[in-house]
């Protein structure tokens, strides 16, 4: 690594540290905060059942952010003098964070007029804990990471045979949701898409179908979401590969 390089990357300066650690550190303390003042409310549309605190971290969002804190903070701490973390700083690394928060973000927000997403709401102090926690993990937190993301272009480029491994964790994760809504008790489902039911009331609405119908259409839902993730990851790498070889400083190099 030139001096030149080193003097230009995001990585040497003291502030993206400080930015890294203080969202990592807000990310944290918001689940922990969630889960704190946890507390059950009945709505007849959405929340219908208790199914306890802890189920909050069974929301790929949340899975997401919590991966995106530590990320941020490890991240930083090797900006910081600790070199046995200098490996995060690949933006191989970066493209799996980024890939996911960004998706969860979009799923999210793409919810409101869909009627999908429960509305924020900031009457009581409870709801504006809950709400403020849903505006940082879905809009501030993927706007922030890909805004970091853009300012990594010195970088070396990353070799497009990782995209594959980027769809592993969300099908792993739909997997288990699947299973999870059809076999455990009580019944929960995290996203309506994974709720046989609901896909077969939108295919076939107030028809006597089976649900073995709704889990068989779900198979080219699930086929297509996790290609989102690799196409998301695509274009992030496209441009992030895109400015490193702009950039005379990179020499072009592959990690």
């Amino acid at each position: 690594m030139n001096s030149s390089r080193k003097n230009s990357s995001v990585w040497q300066k003291k502030s993206t540290g400080a930015f890294l650690m203080i969202l990592g550190c807000l990310l944290i303390l918001s689940v922990i905060l969630r889960v704190s003042f946890y507390r059950f409310e009945y709505n007849e549309k959405f929340t219908t059942v208790d199914y306890g605190r802890f189920n909050y971290f069974s929301y790929f969002t949340v899975q997401s952010n919590l991966f995106a804190a530590f990320y941020c903070v490890l991240a930083a701490l090797s900006m910081f003098g600790v070199k046995k973390l200098k490996s995060l700083q690949k933006p191989a690394v970066g493209l799996f964070v980024t890939t996911y928060v960004i998706i969860a973000g979009i799923v999210y927000c793409s919810g409101f007029p869909m009627g999908l997403t429960p509305p924020l709401v900031w009457d009581t102090a409870y709801h504006r804990l809950l709400n403020s926690t849903q505006v940082l993990h879905h809009m501030v937190n993927p706007v922030a990471l890909l805004v970091f993301w853009l300012k990594q272009g010195t970088e070396p480029v990353i070799k497009k045979r990782i995209l594959p491994a980027v769809g592993i964790y969300p099908f792993v994760y739909s997997l288990f949701c699947i299973v999870r809504g059809a076999f455990f008790k009580p019944t929960f489902y995290a996203y309506p898409f994974y709720n046989p039911y609901f896909i077969l009331d939108v295919i076939a609405k107030n028809k006597d179908v089976s649900p073995v119908w709704g889990y068989a259409a779900m198979l080219p839902l699930l086929i297509f979401g996790i290609s989102v993730f690799i196409c998301m990851a695509a274009v992030l790498l496209a441009v992030h590969n895109r400015q490193a070889k702009n950039n005379s400083k990179t020499g072009g190099r592959t990690v």
